[in-house]
């Protein structure tokens, strides 16, 4: 697909173009298969670095002059085109080559001959947007990677055995496993795998997801958060399950086959510690996808790169881990709200270029948003197109709160039928699953503390002394209620049902 447009953009003489990819190796490749597309087997193509200025092949034609390189490759005879690196390095103050871009795009439109620029971000002077044709370089699809696993086995010395050894299943884990990389991080994610291997195994793809994790972590803006089960592990919110239940399957071949397209995302919004988190966590177990965190706050530190540059890294290694979840905690911190949007900015850019993508986007990424304020998020955030669905979690019912303490209690090696479940159900009226949990751990260090078997009334005497935020916080939590009453979707069978 991406060889198809370089060789598209050659043919409509495109002048200018800019390659956003920090994959330099790839992107002289792409130009290069694409010259030989258009003018043949024979053709070949120039190049200009600050370190070698303009060749041809082994040959040398001119000095580290980016001006003057610019004006001798336009005064070529031949229609080859100009792979230009590290040209965001040069633009800085540099008035003679930002009036040379222009004047050769000029004269570059009226032949089949095109300078094709590789830089890492989006970033030209304000005059120069018009004269270029951006295009990002994506990361890898699964079809190139299987060639560069080929290409990585046959290079070790036992390739004969490790070829025979790879099924349909652990080619197709071996590649979704690397789905995210680079063609260069790919290649040694497969060779570190694979080295003094006699086969390819399941915990050839452990390692490779190692180096995924290690990856997105690097980053600094997404983060792979492991998920340690494959089953549902959340009081209650049947609603919500049932909903996922309906959709569990959009990801798979079939669903393609019937023009369905994979769900969009959630938004999880209601009381502070009733679980919207653990929803989204829930959600990649549940659908046996990876879960990646998208740490809003870091999109304006400057340490991941201009705000809008983060959100397009963010975006991209995304859709290349695809399908996946992509959570995004507290979103109302760190998208736009009205005020920020009015005011123009960096906020406003970012905002526009989430919704952009929640809109358009056609990779199998599905958003599991939180939230504690949704009030504040402006309205084309909430809108059917950017999300499917917008759930409502408040504070469990009797059946719920009596989920919830078995699984705290189990998870500590405590058997929940050795304890009236009714009688701690009803002791916990009024307490959010964080608070249930917090209750279990203050028993069990009470009984450990005065060396005595843990009992009902132990658990009942903690919950009772815990000051719940339904009680703090009641006003804010009733006017949450009020707000999400007709707006949105009860994540549980009864919630606004509980009052009467």
């Amino acid at each position: 697909m991406i060889l198809e447009k370089i060789v598209n953009l050659i043919e409509t003489q495109a002048s200018l173009v800019l390659m956003i990819s920090s994959e330099e190796e790839r992107a002289e490749r792409l130009v290069a298969t694409a010259a030989r597309e258009v003018f043949g087997e024979s053709a070949d193509m120039y190049m200009w670095s600050c370190l070698k200025g303009l060749t041809k092949g082994e040959e040398a034609l001119d000095g580290l002059d980016p001006v003057a390189a610019l004006g001798s490759f336009v005064k070529t005879r031949d229609d080859y085109p100009l792979l230009f690196k590290d040209l965001h390095l040069l633009l800085t103050d540099n008035p003679p080559l930002i009036r040379q871009l222009k004047d050769a795009s000029r004269v570059l439109r009226q032949r089949k001959k095109a300078v094709f620029f590789v830089c890492p971000h989006l970033r030209l002077p304000d005059e120069l947007y018009s004269i270029f044709k951006v295009m990002e370089i994506p990361l890898p699809r699964y079809e190139e990677l299987s060639m560069l696993l080929d290409a990585c086995i046959a290079l070790e010395p036992k390739a004969e055995s490790l070829k025979a050894s790879v099924t349909d299943t652990l080619r197709g884990e071996m590649v979704r496993a690397a789905q995210g990389f680079t063609a260069n991080e790919a290649v040694e994610a497969f060779r570190g795998a694979l080295i003094d291997q006699e086969e390819v195994s399941s915990h050839a793809v452990d390692l490779v997801l190692r180096e995924k994790q290690a990856l997105v972590d690097k980053g600094g803006v997404l983060e792979f958060v492991n998920q340690e089960t494959d089953t549902w592990e959340i009081g209650g919110l049947e609603n919500l399950r049932k909903w996922l239940d309906e959709r569990g399957r959009a990801f798979s071949p079939e669903a393609a086959e019937h023009g369905l397209t994979p769900p969009k995302g959630i938004l999880a919004m209601g009381v502070s510690g009733c679980g919207k988190s653990l929803c989204v966590k829930a959600i990649a177990s549940y659908w046996k996808l990876p879960l990646l965190r998208l740490d809003m706050g870091r999109i304006y530190d400057g340490l991941a790169g201009p705000p809008e540059e983060a959100m397009r890294k963010a975006i991209v290694t995304s859709e290349a881990v695809a399908p996946c979840v992509l959570w995004i905690d507290e979103i109302e911190a760190g998208i736009a709200n009205q005020n920020k949007k009015a005011g123009g900015g960096e906020e406003a850019r970012v905002l526009a270029q989430f919704l952009t993508w929640m809109q358009e986007k056609t990779a199998p990424v599905f958003v599991g948003a939180t939230a504690n304020e949704v009030e504040v998020l402006p309205p084309e955030v909430l809108r059917k197109g950017r999300f499917d669905e917008l759930f409502y979690v408040g504070l469990p019912v009797h059946e719920e709160r009596k989920h919830i303490l078995s699984i705290h209690m189990k998870k500590r090696k405590i058997d929940p039928e050795q304890f009236d479940m009714e009688y701690l159900a009803e002791s916990t009226e009024g307490l959010n699953g964080a608070e249930i949990e917090e209750g279990v751990v203050s028993a069990i260090y009470a009984s450990m503390s005065g060396n005595t078997e843990l009992t009902e009334h132990m658990l009942a005497n903690c919950f009772r002394n815990i000051v719940p935020l339904s009680r703090t916080m009641r006003e804010r939590i009733e006017k949450i209620e009020a707000w999400a009453r007709d707006r949105a979707m009860k994540a549980s069978l009864d919630e606004f049902d509980r009052s009467s």
